[in-house]
């Protein structure tokens, strides 16, 4: 079983393509899977769309009555597909604004299959890389990325910033076993780097498929903000390499 927990905050524009994609390329490769849509307190017709695909493809939607954000909804999302999951399901995270490639779950499901405990689409690996993206969060990325797999080294792993990933349910249970309410802290962006940097104390394996990041496709508005994602993301750090 896939169990796809997709974060959406005001994408009413993208999300019902991104289903459609999801449902094509699982249903393609013979999978089962479940949807968990994460409503982060849209403003927009983003659940009235979601609730019009339930009968297309299985759907779960958990609802937050205002934004609390990525970290948040992470944490939503995961609890929610894990209590869930059989031990081999595999568990996949992903935006629904159109930047993350749905035709690719099924090949990070693949490697989780085979074997691997984490998957991360990448924008580092051999043939993955950048279109139309914004110098500044590209800089950042690149900074970003470079100094966590110093600090932090994962064999198989060069993209610690990405949202899109795939996760062997019981990796995540018992990380959340052992962690608690603690596996997500932060309240911002770092909260996806933080699940990998946490995850280091179980040894995980880990490896990437590429993926080609085309900011073009993105519908929505981003709520990122580069000065305050660089600091939080540098306190992190701190914070990790001062425990």
């Amino acid at each position: 079983m896939i169990r796809v927990t997709l974060l959406a905050y005001n994408e009413a524009e993208s999300i019902s393509s991104v289903l459609w994609q999801l449902k094509e390329d699982l249903m393609a490769a013979g999978a089962s899977f479940r949807v968990y849509v994460v409503n982060d307190g849209s403003t927009d017709d983003t659940v009235l769309r979601v609730e019009g695909m339930k009968g297309e493809l299985p759907i779960t939607i958990l609802n937050h009555e205002t934004n609390l954000g990525v970290a948040r909804a992470f944490d939503t999302g995961l609890r929610a597909a894990v209590a869930e999951a059989g031990p081999d399901d595999v568990i996949v995270t992903m935006e629904a604004d159109g930047t993350s490639q749905p035709s690719l779950v099924s090949e990070l499901a693949s490697k989780v299959h085979k074997g691997h405990e984490v998957v991360c689409a990448s924008r580092y690996h051999k043939g993955g890389g950048y279109v139309h993206f914004p110098w500044t969060r590209r800089l950042f990325s690149v900074v970003a990325n470079w100094t966590l797999r110093f600090l932090f080294p994962i064999a198989g792993v060069r993209d610690y910033t990405i949202f899109f990933r795939a996760y062997r349910a019981s990796l995540l249970k018992d990380a959340f076993e052992y962690y608690g309410g603690g596996l997500i802290e932060a309240r911002g962006f770092v909260s996806n780097a933080e699940i990998l940097v946490k995850l280091r104390l179980f040894s995980p394996r880990a490896a990437e498929c590429p993926l080609i990041y085309d900011y073009s496709l993105k519908k929505s508005a981003s709520n990122m903000n580069v000065l305050r994602n660089t600091a939080e993301y540098f306190q992190f750090m701190w914070d990790q390499i001062s425990k």
